[in-house]
C-alpha cells in the first residue's frame, strides 16, 4: 500500500469526530468553560497560547522524539517509562481506568487499519511494565512501524492535537461551523512554529530523559530497568 494512503487512513484513526473516541484528552477547556474564561474560539486561541502550545511543545513533542528512539532501539522499559510519565503529568488516578481503555481501543482501531504490523510486541511491553498506553506512545509506535520520519511524526500529533482541542471546545461553545477552520489553521500554524523553535540541538531527548526520570524516580510507578539488577547495583 502506498504510504501516502497509509497516512491518509491514520489520519482518520485520529479523527476526534469518530463515535468510537480513541483516546481520553484532559485539556482543561470544561473548567475553563464553567469559570466563564472559554466564551468563544478566540478564548480557545489565547489559552493556547498561553498553556498549551509549551505543553504540547515541550512534553508531547520531546517525548515522541525520545519514544522514536527507544522504539527503534526495542527498549520497552524506556517506552513504558515515557508512557506513564506523559500520563501521570495530565491525569488523575481516577482516570486510570478510561485512559487504559481509551490505548486499548485506538490500537484495535490500528489494528484494523495494518493488520500487518507487530502489534503483540507493544502489547507484551504494556503489559511487562503496567503502562498505559496514551496516545504519543501508540502514535510512535506505529509511525516508526511505517517507516515515517520522526519530524512528519510530530507535526501530525501536533495537528490532531490542535484539531481535538477546537473540536472539544466547539462542543461546549457552538459555534457557528465556518469559524472553526480558520481557527485550526491558526493554531496549527503557530504550534508548528513554536515547536520549530523550542526544537532545537539543546533540545535533545537525552536531556528530555534525564529531566523527566529525575523527576518521577521515586513515584511508585516507576520499576528498575531490567539492566539495574541488585547484582548490577552492587557492582
Amino acid at each position: 500500500m502506498h504510504k501516502g494512503n497509509r497516512l491518509l487512513n491514520y489520519a482518520l484513526l485520529l479523527d476526534p469526530s469518530l463515535p468510537v473516541g480513541g483516546f481520553t484528552r484532559s485539556y482543561g477547556l470544561e473548567e475553563l468553560f464553567r469559570n466563564g474564561r472559554l466564551t468563544c474560539l478566540q478564548d480557545l486561541e489565547h489559552y493556547a497560547r498561553t498553556d498549551l502550545l509549551p505543553q504540547f511543545t515541550s512534553l508531547d513533542g520531546m517525548a515522541i522524539k525520545s519514544l522514536y528512539i527507544a522504539v527503534q532501539q526495542n527498549d520497552g522499559w524506556r517506552i513504558a517509562l515515557i508512557d506513564k510519565m506523559l500520563h501521570a503529568q495530565r491525569s488523575s488516578l481516577q482516570h486510570v481506568k478510561e485512559s487504559r481503555l481509551s490505548g486499548q481501543r485506538l490500537l484495535k482501531l490500528a489494528k484494523a487499519l495494518y493488520p500487518w504490523l507487530e502489534f503483540d510486541q507493544l502489547e507484551a511491553t504494556l503489559i511487562q511494565y503496567n503502562a498505559i498506553g496514551t496516545l504519543a506512545t501508540v502514535h510512535s509506535w506505529i509511525n516508526v512501524s511505517l517507516g515515517n520520519d520522526v519530524e512528519q511524526t510530530i507535526h501530525g500529533y501536533l495537528a490532531a492535537a490542535v484539531s481535538f482541542c477546537v473540536e472539544d471546545a466547539s462542543k461546549l461553545l457552538n459555534p457557528p461551523y465556518e469559524e472553526k477552520n480558520p481557527v485550526i489553521q491558526r493554531m496549527t500554524n503557530e504550534l508548528l512554529t513554536a515547536w520549530k523553535q523550542f526544537n532545537t540541538p539543546e533540545s535533545e531527548p537525552t536531556a528530555f530523559q534525564r529531566g523527566l526520570l529525575h523527576r518521577h524516580w521515586s513515584s511508585p510507578y516507576i520499576a528498575q530497568p531490567p539492566y539495574m539488577s541488585s547484582n548490577h547495583q552492587r557492582g
